[in-house]
């Protein structure tokens, strides 16, 4: 007879008392990377609907993206849009151009799209504006660990759909009065 035993062990995840504006941080009830203001998850978000699909946007387009992406930012809605086309790039330094803050879902890792400080703007056009990416201002979301690539892609649905669950109020765990008192900060590798 063979008695077969096995040892459980649990390992519970380190709980972070660093705020994600601070470093970033995993929060577990979304399977999301968060980067910076954790509070604007609690604001009133928008998205530009247009600037998400295929990337084949003309210049009449990008323009009326553009505009579009300023009503929301002067109606003062926190913008969510993408990095991985020219109609999200154009959406997102809109909100540079008012001092507003924004939310950028980014398909990789945020040292890949703001640097290994974590610093860099993410888009060339936005230095204008801010010399470099601000975690207190600024919200950084992705599914990817920090130090992970990205999908390179100019038309990334999942990164489309990430942007409208967040504008919708559809992602677990994001919902409430206060993100940021509510989040527990794991580390994830």
């Amino acid at each position: 007879m063979y008695v077969c035993r096995t040892a459980v062990r649990t390992v519970s995840r380190p709980r972070r008392s660093a705020p994600f504006e601070a470093e970033p941080g995993f929060y577990e009830p979304a399977q999301l990377w968060l980067y910076g203001n954790a509070r604007l998850l609690a604001s009133h978000l928008a998205q530009v609907f247009e600037a998400c699909g295929p990337s084949d946007h003309s210049p009449v387009r990008l323009d009326a993206i553009e505009r579009e992406a300023e009503d929301h930012v002067l109606a003062s809605k926190v913008l969510v849009c993408g990095v991985h086309s020219p109609a999200h790039q154009r959406a997102a330094i809109v909100p540079l151009r008012w001092g507003s803050p924004r939310i950028v879902v980014f398909s990789g890792g945020f040292q890949y799209h703001l640097g290994k400080d974590l610093m860099q703007e993410p888009f060339p056009a936005g230095c204008l504006w801010r010399e470099r990416w601000d975690p207190r201002t600024d919200l950084a979301v992705s599914r990817r660990a920090p130090d992970r690539l990205p999908t390179y892609a100019t038309h990334n649905p999942t990164v489309d759909r990430l942007i409208k669950r967040l504008v919708l109020g559809e992602s677990l765990g994001l919902l409430g009065p206060d993100p940021s008192a509510s989040f527990h900060l794991v580390e994830r590798h």
